[in-house]
């Protein structure tokens, strides 16, 4: 036994909690309990651990067994109180966990930048809204349970799936341009002259500092630097999501629009010479064709020439 718990002789101390002690030897004990508060407290928390344990006296065996028996108690008083310690320290442990946690999700976690650099990125937003950033491009996300806002800053192109959330609009700022949704499917290009929106699928308002206009599926704005009045048109095709579908959807599209994107895709310079080609209407898809088999099939569509010059491809 830990000689810490008692003043008095082992032996004699368990023999008398097991009813086992002579008188003087009870006397002796009892004299040294009620000579000091502490031993009283002692000897009355023996007592308690020893009516716990419902030992039976057993006239077999000596003070010796009786000390081992209950010292085995003890013992597992000892440990049932150590684990009980520790299970709480956990308990605040993981309280405290879970609350650094929390302000790490909602004050700094929710706070990330993303650059896609060469190629294609696609990000989870900590929302849950998806982002996928073309070459080039970045964005930084704010947001988190502490803001009435999920702000968003672009610089390129990206196309958004957003986690509908009406208690905190999704908003994109490009230039001075603003896109506030709650939950929708929509594309966002800044080129420097003009910030394109096109919706593929809920409601998009998109407002400068000058105007707003509303935007449903399969609507566009573009918007460039100081526009008075914005108008919004139809969108013809989807040539917006070839950055990461890498498919050239063209459904009426002017041709025009299609050589913008192959100049785009392919780095080439392709020029339409003349002025009443750019607004011909294409409806096809390309998926895997080199730039060579697209300008084959344009020429082949609208019976007009290619002329392959240095640095420069010409449509007339």
């Amino acid at each position: 036994m830990d000689k810490n718990y008692t003043n008095i002789n082992d032996d004699l101390l368990a023999k008398y909690l097991l009813g086992e002690a002579t008188v003087p030897e009870i006397e002796q004990v009892e004299a040294w309990a009620t000579s000091n508060l502490d031993n009283r407290k002692q000897l009355e928390d023996f007592k308690t651990i020893l009516e716990k344990s419902k030992l039976q006296i057993d006239p077999e065996i000596d003070e010796h067994q009786a000390l081992a028996r209950l010292n085995a108690r003890l013992e597992t008083e000892k440990k049932t109180i150590s684990y009980t310690f520790i299970l709480r320290w956990v308990a605040v442990v993981f309280i405290f966990f879970s609350t650094g946690l929390f302000f790490y999700n909602n004050l700094i976690g929710n706070k990330i930048n993303i650059n896609s650099g060469e190629s294609t990125l696609i990000k989870v937003l900590p929302d849950g809204s998806t982002a996928i950033l073309n070459k080039q491009s970045a964005l930084s996300f704010v947001g988190g349970f502490f803001n009435k806002t999920r702000d968003v800053k672009l610089k390129g192109e990206a196309f958004f799936k957003v986690s509908a959330n009406k208690s905190k609009p999704f908003i994109i700022s490009v230039n001075d341009v603003r896109v506030t949704v709650v939950g929708t499917a929509f594309n966002v290009k800044s080129n420097g002259a003009a910030v394109v929106v096109i919706v593929e699928s809920g409601i998009v308002k998109v407002n400068n500092q000058n105007d707003s206009v509303r935007l449903t599926a399969g609507e566009r704005v573009e918007v460039s630097q100081d526009q008075r009045h914005l108008s919004k048109g139809e969108n013809q095709g989807k040539l917006y999501n070839y950055y990461y579908s890498n498919e050239l959807v063209c459904d009426g599209t002017p041709l025009n629009d299609l050589v913008a994107v192959l100049n785009e895709k392919f780095k080439s310079n392709i020029v339409i010479v003349n002025p009443a080609l750019k607004s011909l209407p294409i409806s096809t898809t390309f998926k895997n064709e080199s730039l060579k088999e697209i300008l084959n099939v344009i020429a082949e569509t609208f019976k007009i020439k290619v002329e392959y010059g240095q640095g420069i491809i010409k449509l007339k």
